[in-house]
């Protein structure tokens, strides 16, 4: 069974690997909008070793040499029971300069709805 893979499951591949600050795999003038069409968001993750970690989602992104600079950025948060989910758009939009892995993720109606009413 090939490494990443769970019975049968392929690992998705990244839509877009960032190398870190000052990558030479984009020249110093190239400037790239990154936007999904209708229907999908972008799943910035950090690898920590064997471990991937969810930064943000966003509805598009920014890349240049020097970093990457997300758009209505927005993390998951939920109820301590975890039956309703809701999008926590961060105060200000985020600049990443470490290496990290972009993906194309289908939106998900919880992407869409307000926080946990009051009770």
């Amino acid at each position: 069974m090939a490494a990443g893979c769970v019975k049968g499951l392929m690992k998705p591949r990244p839509f877009f690997e960032f190398g870190g600050r000052g990558t030479r795999a984009i020249r110093p003038s190239k400037i790239l909008h990154l936007e999904p069409d209708p229907g999908a968001v972008l799943l910035i993750t950090k690898r920590v070793r064997a471990v991937e970690f969810v930064l943000c989602y966003c509805r598009s992104a920014i890349v240049e040499r020097w970093g990457v600079y997300t758009i209505k950025a927005f993390r998951r948060a939920c109820t301590p029971d975890l039956r309703r989910s809701w999008p926590c758009y961060l105060e200000s939009e985020l600049m990443i300069f470490h290496q990290v892995d972009l993906y194309l993720v289908p939106h998900e109606a919880w992407m869409e709805t307000g926080g946990p009413s009051p009770s």
